[in-house]
């Protein structure tokens, strides 16, 4: 097997990347020219999004698509296709009328307070064309808790007439009745996702076509079908992300098989029990009949929606032989709810061949990682712990467990940041997502429709209107050789921390986001790990074991409780030598009735209760940290991923403002035994695909600087193919290290400078007398463009020189003597030019890109920093 060092070097690195091609109709000119600006990315495959077509599904979309197709074919890439015309999917191109046997069904109740003693009275039972009668129910209320409902009796059998007759006890007593609706706060006009003949449905209507038209190009040209965000949708947005079960008057999913199911389970308590997922039964402390009761329904809901859209849809896929992929709500924890979630993200994307996440809207933010922040619109929307700390987590622990993935993680990202997001911040997103384990990418979007398209910017190209298009290949293929890296191999974590859904179904719990800020920013990498996987693995001498991870030590969020069979597996586990970490509360183990009992006294040995601050320091107790550093390093992050041949780690400074100069000390503790050999590792710059010699010191520690947003990988294998320039590279340290006297250092100061600018949409440069460095948008508030700063430097004959750039916004084109220097596009702004200069008179050019935020100043923008404009520096060049 060729290393992938060694395929990456060599250029021969595989596609990862499956941008979104926005199609509105457009001529066939411009939908070829589209298809070749991004294969001119670096990019060799394509997800056609339809949402703006005017005609999906007919003539026009097949006109367009066999355009497409044709070009896809001439250029070697392969085709996804975004499978509806409307977000989210879910729509069926608009087939599903208000009466559709295949529209969403809420399950839904309305109350009648009673005050007794009365006899023989009746409430009327109110249907509206449409809807069922599921049951209905008679309990006692509590005058200061709208929650309460005790003493649930079941009426449905005594309906009669349109109405049921009741005596009323003493008190205030409620008579419910429980109904099936469509009308209701969800996407109207929407298939519902948790019905197996609706699912079917939009196959038929979707699908089935596409296989008709590309039957011969299925898994060759034709890759597969994109689900982006389809949801539940048992209620729209009216509770924001605080949308988890149990809210009053909220409305549930609903279709015929799950009311068999529940009927199944609950047998004669059926009623009182659905009553329980809007009232609180219990009569004391030791009593969660409505956790239960929700966390049943959850469960079995979330079910549903796995097994009939998800994977039905994967299935058909697989059956002809193509793939699934796509990503649900995950916002704010809605990856866990129902409404516009899909109740259970593993359970949501089992079915798919890659797990699917999303960036957008702003959601990541450099340094806004533990607080809430105004996103698009100005609205504090977003907090986040969650998008920083659990979100590439979900999709990677995923991909690592279902063999059916092949370890593929992917993201869709970059899209509705405006125009202020550059390339700058999309490295940083990509390296963020990378540092976190995921290997594929689907940036939002290419569009051709005419310039400006105010639809949820940046565009890459933007009909040639994006100064910054020529060197987002430059991004793209970074992207592919990193990606390539991490993919196909093994992934080492350090801990695993079990997925809490059922626990906040079940009532108060810890988000896994909390835990996973304490980990992350500690240097411990870790998976998610859903129950019903959970149940599934093995412990052996102390690891738990699944696919090809292993760990020792097993995490769980602190919460009011947990189901008593995960409780006596967690024992089983430890009296197997594995060792489980409480996180906060304690929960209790719940039985099938409710009923809560303690559980951890079961457990004589490894078992540990602690508070989310002390959580590093136990870990580091029990020796599962693969690295130390010097000191505290809250910024700093790392992913190690194993092949046969080699093994690479990725470290990246997550910081905006504060560099990280540290030395990396390599454990062996509780982890696989890692020996380190100086003579068999090197960095391997990513950016430049080149490798670096590494500094080790006596002790074998790692020295690492890392400047604000930079990412570097280290290599740890054979390193004889590489062994001729790492010694070049070596000897040059070498030479620097004992001729520091002889060094010299200049710096361009900023009247030394000519610049020259051009706007883009334009090709002629005019020169700027008055200006220099600094930010040129300062006085030139809507210029956007190329900035082109040219100067001459005189030096002696020297060995090595560095061009550091200082401050860029955003990025940088050097040519040194007329010859390419390279590209940069974030921190740091440096290039060895040494082979470039000449003894003498040695001319400098150095190009600046900007973003579009200035002239375009779109709706997106208005929520993000607009940073400054050109060559800030100071700008130096060392050299000896």
């Amino acid at each position: 097997m060729v290393p992938r060092l060694m395929d990456v070097l060599q250029g021969k690195e595989d596609n990862y990347i499956l941008p979104f091609f926005w199609q509105h109709g457009e001529s066939k000119e411009l939908l070829e020219e589209g298809m070749q600006r991004i294969y001119d990315s670096g990019i060799k495959a394509v997800c056609v999004e339809s949402r703006p077509h005017p005609d999906f599904v007919g003539e026009g979309w097949w006109r367009d698509l066999d355009i497409i197709m044709a070009k896809a074919k001439e250029l070697n890439m392969r085709v996804w296709v975004l499978d509806d015309a409307h977000f989210p999917s879910g729509f069926c191109n608009g087939k599903i009328a208000p009466d559709s046997p295949y529209g969403k069904v809420y399950l839904t109740q309305y109350g009648v307070d009673i005050v007794g003693p009365k006899q023989g009275r009746s409430v009327l039972i109110m249907l509206e064309q449409g809807e069922e009668l599921v049951a209905v129910t008679m309990g006692k209320r509590d005058r200061n808790n709208q929650d309460s409902l005790t003493e649930v009796k079941d009426l449905t059998s005594q309906v009669s007439d349109g109405r049921v007759f009741v005596d009323v006890p003493n008190g205030l007593w409620c008579v419910n009745v429980i109904k099936t609706t469509r009308k209701g706060t969800g996407r109207k006009n929407y298939i519902n996702t948790i019905d197996h003949d609706a699912v079917r449905y939009f196959i038929d209507q979707i699908y089935e076509p596409h296989y008709a038209h590309y039957k011969d190009d299925f898994g060759k040209t034709f890759a597969g079908f994109f689900s982006d965000e389809p949801e539940i949708g048992s209620f729209g947005g009216e509770y924001g992300h605080d949308a988890n079960i149990g809210k009053f008057n909220m409305k549930m999913p609903w279709s015929q098989t799950l009311h068999e199911r529940l009927k199944e389970l609950w047998g004669s308590e059926f009623a009182e029990n659905l009553m329980a997922l809007w009232t609180t039964p219990d009569r004391n402390s030791n009593e969660n009949k409505s956790g239960l009761c929700r966390m049943q329904f959850a469960d079995i809901a979330a079910r549903l929606y796995g097994e009939n859209f998800c994977e039905q849809i994967g299935d058909w896929c697989r059956q002809h032989g193509v793939e699934y992929i796509g990503h649900v709500i995950e916002d704010g924890g809605m990856h866990a709810h129902m409404g516009i979630g899909a109740g259970h993200y593993f359970h949501a994307l089992w079915g798919q061949d890659m797990a699917g996440i999303d960036v957008v809207l702003q959601q990541i933010r450099p340094g806004l990682d533990d607080c809430k922040f105004h996103s698009v619109g100005g609205n504090l929307g977003y907090h986040g712990e969650l998008y920083h700390y659990a979100l590439a987590k979900l999709a990677a622990s995923l991909a690592h467990m279902d063999s059916k993935k092949k370890g593929r993680a992917l993201c869709e990202v970059f899209g509705a940041y405006g125009w202020a997001e550059g390339l700058k911040l999309m490295k940083w997103l990509l390296d963020h997502m990378l540092v976190n384990g995921i290997n594929y990418f689907v940036p939002h979007a290419f569009s051709m429709k005419d310039f400006p398209d105010p639809d949820c910017p940046p565009h890459f190209y933007a009909r040639g209107m994006n100064p910054q298009f020529p060197y987002f290949k430059n991004l793209m293929e970074y992207c592919n050789r990193v990606s390539h890296l991490i993919s196909n191999g093994v992934h080492i974590p350090a801990v695993a921390v079990v997925y809490p859904a059922e626990q906040e179904w079940a009532g108060e719990y810890l988000p896994v986001e909390a835990i996973g800020k304490q980990l992350l920013r500690n240097q411990i990498d870790y998976e998610i790990l859903p129950t019903d996987v959970l149940l599934t693995m093995t412990v052996v001498e102390g690891k738990l074991k699944w696919e090809n991870e292993q760990v020792p030590v097993l995490i769980l969020s602190g919460s009011r409780c947990i189901t008593k069979m995960l409780a006596d597996w967690l024992c089983k586990a430890a009296e197997k030598g594995l060792k489980i970490v409480v996180v906060g509360q304690k929960p209790l183990a719940m039985d099938n009735n409710g009923i809560l009992r303690e559980w951890t006294s079961q457990i004589k040995d490894n078992l540990t209760i602690c508070e989310q601050e002390d959580l590093a320091d136990i870990l580091y107790s029990f020796g599962v940290d693969e690295i130390k550093t010097k000191k505290y390093e809250p910024w700093l992050r790392y992913y190690h991923y194993k092949h046969q041949n080699g093994e690479f780690w990725l470290f990246m400074n997550q910081s905006e403002t504060e560099e990280i100069n540290t030395s990396l000390c390599f454990e062996d503790g509780m982890m696989d035994s890692h020996k380190i050999d100086k003579e068999c590792s090197c960095w391997y710059q990513a950016w430049e695909n080149t490798v670096e010699p590494c500094e080790w010191d006596e002790n074998n520690d790692l020295s690492l600087q890392l400047v604000p947003g930079e990412m570097k990988v280290l290599y740890m294998g054979d390193c004889t193919p590489y062994a001729k320039i790492l010694a070049e590279k070596q000897e040059i340290m070498k030479l620097k290290k004992a001729t520091d006297s002889q060094t010299g250092k200049i710096e361009i100061v900023p009247d030394a400078w000519k610049l020259c600018i051009k706007e883009t949409g334009t090709e002629k440069y005019v020169l700027q007398e008055r200006e220099k460095t600094g930010d040129f948008c300062r006085k030139h508030p809507y210029f956007c463009g190329v900035m082109r700063y040219e100067t001459t430097v005189f030096l002696p004959k020297i060995k090595s020189c560095e061009l550091n750039l200082g401050e860029v916004y955003e990025t940088a084109h050097v040519l040194v003597n007329e010859k390419e220097a390279g590209v940069r596009v974030a921190l740091p702004y440096s290039f060895e030019i040494g082979k470039l200069l000449h003894e003498g008179e040695n001319r400098i050019i150095v190009e600046v890109v900007n973003t579009l935020a200035n002239r375009q100043r779109d709706f997106f923008s208005m929520t993000m920093p607009i940073e400054p404009s050109g060559l800030i520096g100071p700008v130096t060049l060392d050299y000896f």
